[in-house]
């Protein structure tokens, strides 16, 4: 969990918490309490455990129904975290000058509920309702721009957490003095809540330096730099210094180098070390990068993917039962025999390789899981370094000690920067809303992220990159 979202999802629990001042709050624990019912400690028991998952429940509805809208509109990630910034720092300002609460809701929770349903039914209704966060008494301006801000992100993924977190808030204190009302260390703990409302402030006090930290995270989040564009109709990169290979819509290779373009005889272009690398029909030809004189060829029937360094070919094979990945050592110009880095079976699908060196990584998709895999070429095993059963993990790229991959939740993709080692999913250098194009191939350099974004039903391509910022991560 990134900075940002950890300090929006904190945000959230004292948030919930802070809505236990409510009138809805306080009689929310009487009325659970032993001293609301007939049934004594055991219904409040049951009560209590029945309104934990309501009020977690009431928070997905609200925060993760926003996110998911928000993920529906078109938009860049840099707009976005700079208006949930704003939302951030304005709310954190009110709370810190202890503003009066605008718009305010004035609901109370229906207390005939518990006098016509059994308490542990009326119990999970009860805790829906104040986990939804505006259908009674809001207490914070946390609760209105934590909305907002999952509107505004478009993340549905961190809109759950949100929900779960302000849900949770709502709930704790609830269900942790419900059991003791009527008792004196209850009393004492309520009465305290109502007669002394420097506790109250003191609450609001944490809601805004949270949400104040939250927006320095925000207006400061790698995701949010801009993008350039720097090949129109261009995809597929491969890149090295002084020189970048990419792929036209009709399917014809080009080459940068040194402001020079040049086509190249073959598609799925890939440059690597002194070579660059082509499609021909079903061979692999390998050319000289500075006079793209002819050096060697290997046979590759269904080839659709290439990677070259110094001394390695990779290339993908696919097929209708499934992909495969092969490796040739290069000598002397010449590919060796290849030798299989990974399959998968017809519903699975393994991604274009990349190369650094001896180093090999690919992404594997089946409908189970999403993993991003690494192989030293030299070694004989894979060793899978992300894993994921509900985000999609695409096509990444490796360059020195970094790793740049394509993190898909629904509706936003996310580029995604992290350390060779570690099991860390690293920080976002660049978001987009699917409905405006999602991300696909990439290709690394020491200061800048390549990477192919298509647009429209037609797969209409351009070719963009982001600079790096040098964070250790």
């Amino acid at each position: 969990m990134s900075a940002v979202e950890l300090t929006l999802v904190l945000a959230a629990l004292l948030a919930g918490w802070t809505g236990t001042w409510s009138p809805c709050g306080f009689s929310m624990i009487e009325t659970i309490g032993p001293t609301g019912h007939r049934g004594g400690l055991p219904t409040t028991l049951a009560a209590c455990a029945a309104f934990l998952p309501g009020a977690l429940l009431g928070g997905v509805v609200t925060f993760g129904q926003l996110a998911l809208a928000g993920s529906l509109l078109p938009g860049s990630g840099r707009a976005a975290y700079t208006v949930a910034a704003l939302i951030a720092a304005a709310a954190a300002l009110l709370e810190l000058r202890g503003a009066p609460i605008f718009p305010q809701v004035r609901r109370q929770l229906p207390e005939q509920w518990r006098r016509v349903m059994p308490m542990p039914l009326a119990a999970a209704l009860y805790g829906i309702l104040l986990g939804l966060g505006f259908t009674t008494f809001v207490l914070t301006f946390g609760v209105w721009a934590l909305a907002a801000i999952s509107f505004a992100l478009g993340d549905p993924g961190l809109g759950l957490a949100i929900g779960l977190a302000f849900g949770l808030g709502r709930a704790l204190p609830v269900v942790g003095l419900a059991p003791l009302a009527g008792r004196p260390l209850g009393v004492r703990a309520v009465a305290s809540m109502a007669e002394r409302p420097q506790l109250y402030r003191a609450f609001r006090l944490g809601d805004g330096a949270l949400l104040a930290v939250a927006a320095a995270a925000l207006a400061t989040v790698p995701g949010a730099v801009a993008a350039k564009v720097e090949i129109r109709g261009g995809a597929d990169p491969t890149v090295v210094p002084g020189a970048l290979a990419w792929q036209a819509p009709d399917g014809a290779g080009f080459l940068l180098r040194e402001g020079q373009y040049s086509a190249l005889p073959g598609n799925q272009p890939a440059v690597g070390g002194p070579y660059v690398a082509l499609l021909a029909g079903n061979e692999i030809n390998l050319f000289d990068r500075h006079s793209l004189a002819p050096v060697g060829s290997v046979t590759a029937p269904h080839a659709d993917g290439v990677a070259v360094s110094r001394g390695w070919l990779a290339y993908r094979v696919g097929g209708r039962r499934g992909d495969r990945l092969a490796a040739r050592r290069i000598r002397g110009g010449n590919p060796g025999p290849a030798k299989t880095i990974a399959r998968t079976g017809r519903y699975a699908q393994l991604s274009r390789p990349a190369l650094d060196h001896s180093l090999l990584v690919f992404s594997r998709n089946s409908r189970r899981a999403s993993s991003i895999v690494k192989r030293r070429l030299n070694a004989r095993r894979n060793r899978t370094i992300l894993r994921s059963r509900k985000e999609g993990l695409y096509n990444p790229s490796v360059r020195g000690r970094r790793i740049v991959y394509v993190r898909s939740t629904r509706g936003r993709d996310r580029l995604m920067v992290r350390r060779k080692r570690g099991h860390r999913r690293g920080y976002p250098v660049y978001s987009r809303r699917r409905r405006s194009g999602w991300i696909w191939t990439t290709a690394l350099t020491r200061r800048r992220v390549f990477f192919s974004v298509l647009k429209g039903p037609q797969g209409n391509a351009n070719l963009v990159s982001v600079r790096l910022r040098h964070r250790r991560r």
